[in-house]
């Protein structure tokens, strides 16, 4: 019966939710990352729009950064994507193109900026490795080109 009653003890205390299962800064993140949504489109005007412009990240926390691109752009009103600061001073895991079924395992290599010339989706994993505050940019394929700016706060 004892026996029982700490088997039952122990269940408990594994569902319920933990501290691990946040991100915490300092902490290297495991298991499933947590996808944080970055939409590039137009607003009424024309101009570059993004979903979001600040991010809030936990050093060593990991997270899949997912990139979307609407349905109405093509290559010469497409958008690109780049945060400089963030991809040097993170640890790349996956890069994946929806509605490809492909993935990439970079492991720490790196790319330059995701562009967007038509309907889609792109995606990576990736660990803060440093604090700071790093600045990304949406711009289109105009002359002069429209953008938008927004950031990654590694606390």
């Amino acid at each position: 019966m004892k026996l029982i009653r700490a088997l039952m003890g122990i269940t408990a205390l594994m569902a319920m939710p933990t501290l691990a299962d946040e991100q915490v800064s300092g902490q290297m993140g495991g298991g499933k990352p947590e996808d944080i949504h970055l939409e590039m489109t137009r607003d009424a005007d024309g101009a570059v729009a993004i979903s979001q412009t600040d991010f809030r990240l936990a050093l060593g926390g990991y997270y899949r950064l997912n990139v979307t691109c609407p349905q109405e752009v093509t290559s010469d009103t497409g958008f690109h994507f780049e945060s400089p600061g963030l991809l040097e001073n993170a640890h790349l895991r996956v890069l994946s193109v929806a509605e490809s079924d492909m993935e990439f395992y970079v492991q720490g290599l790196s790319f330059r900026a995701i562009q967007c010339d038509g309907k889609g989706s792109a995606r990576f994993s990736f660990h803060p490795m440093r604090k700071g505050d790093y600045p990304f940019l949406v711009r289109d394929h105009a002359e002069p080109p429209k953008q938008a700016r927004g950031r990654f706060i590694v606390e």
